[in-house]
């Protein structure tokens, strides 16, 4: 190993020295550079839209729930294996469509035995079908009064000669006594007769009710809708009274509201309603108020109301949640109103953003009607205000923005 000398090691140690402020210095001019060379970013382009102005008739802003106009669960009238399904779930139906079927083989046998024996019946008591029945037709009734009749005869005649003193009293007893036989007959047969009638009766009835049964086999719908619950399966047995399906008529749905008690007075039936659901966003639908509740709900101290909405094509769902707005018929007022993208969101709050010169001011507001693309609001906002219509997810309270090609009116 090389060993320096003395003087060779100072020279060495003063080089080195003289060396490390200026590495230092000239690394720190380095950290320097990109800090000096960068240059702040451009406030972005941002569009701005004057807030529009419009009178309109004041309105009732109310949150409800469609429902359907009716909900019918649809269950078994009689009890089978199910061997056939029609439907499933969204199936658009008619009333009286076939939704589920059952076996129809052991009530169709029944209905068979039934029948005969209703027609063994009317053929005992010789009545054709459709016929009035006279117990006087019958061949055993007609049999005994023809009998009875010349009982009568005889005890008659035999009555005046017993009278004339041509007979002795024991023919005249016997005659008479032939005459109460007879009538007696008549009557048991007569009685015969009835009692046959209501057996028919009875027979008809049975057969009446094995030809329900059998058409109970075919589970029908009870009115126009769509299936919106399939309960049965191909294969399972089926008791009297088990829900096969849950039919629902839609084409008119039922908005469920509740008005406080202090605008209660307000809300009457014909009211127009206009209501908006989150599934169709930017869409509004039509409705008339048609049911006003009794009695306000004891709790919340609201009153129920009911509004006739119309879905012929089908766009709204039971169970859409709905903001609502009810016309009061009151003389219009003014509303500011923004478009649509002007509006965005802060957590649960809606915000739009003002212009200030060069900069945004966040607003926080509450949204009103929909009308043509644009969204009525209620807050800080001025009807000579210009709101961004872009980037509004992005801006932030008094943030720069580029207004000179912004295409601000």
């Amino acid at each position: 190993m090389m060993r320096l000398d003395q003087p060779a090691y100072a020279a060495a140690l003063a080089l080195l020295l003289s060396l490390t402020p200026s590495c230092a210095k000239k690394n720190a001019e380095q950290k320097a550079k990109p800090a000096e060379s960068a240059t702040a970013e451009p406030a972005p382009a941002v569009k701005f839209a004057k807030v529009t102005e419009r009178k309109l008739s004041p309105t009732l802003e109310l949150t409800g729930t469609l429902a359907a106009d009716e909900t019918s669960e649809v269950a078994s009238a009689t009890s089978g294996i199910v061997t056939k399904v029609e439907i499933d779930v969204g199936t658009r139906v008619k009333k009286g469509d076939i939704l589920v079927q059952l076996d129809s083989r052991d009530p169709a046998l029944r209905a068979q035995a039934a029948d005969a024996s209703a027609t063994q019946a009317l053929a005992k008591l010789g009545v054709k079908a459709g016929q009035k029945f006279d117990p006087n037709n019958v061949a055993e009734v007609r049999a005994a009064k023809e009998g009875m009749d010349l009982a009568v005869s005889e005890a008659d005649r035999t009555k005046k000669l017993y009278e004339g003193g041509s007979i002795s009293a024991s023919q005249w007893d016997q005659a008479r006594s032939r005459a109460e036989q007879a009538r007696a007959q008549y009557e048991g047969a007569l009685n015969g007769a009835m009692q046959g009638w209501a057996g028919l009766a009875a027979a008809q009835s049975q057969a009446n009710l094995a030809r329900k049964s059998v058409a109970d086999t075919s589970i029908r719908a009870p009115f126009d809708g769509a299936v919106a619950e399939r309960r049965a399966t191909v294969g399972e047995f089926a008791p009297m009274g088990k829900v096969v399906a849950v039919v629902v008529r839609d084409e008119t749905l039922r908005l469920r509201i509740d008005v406080p008690e202090t605008d209660a007075s307000k809300v009457t039936a014909g009211k127009e309603v206009t209501l908006t659901v989150s599934a169709h966003p930017g869409k509004t639908f039509k409705g008339t108020v048609k049911r006003v509740g009794a009695s306000l709900k004891a709790q919340s101290r609201t009153l129920p109301i009911e509004a006739e909405v119309a879905n012929a094509d089908g766009q709204l769902k039971p169970g859409y949640f709905a903001r609502a707005y009810v016309e009061l018929g009151e003389a219009d007022t003014n509303a500011i109103f923004v478009p649509r993208a002007a509006v965005g969101s802060s957590g649960s709050a809606s915000r739009v953003f003002v212009r200030s010169g060069n900069r945004v001011v966040e607003r926080i507001v509450t949204l009103g009607r929909e009308i043509d693309g644009e969204v009525e609001i209620r807050g800080n906002v001025g009807p000579n205000d210009e709101v961004a219509t872009e980037r509004v997810d992005l801006l932030q309270d008094g943030a720069d923005v580029n207004v000179a090609a912004s295409g601000a009116k």
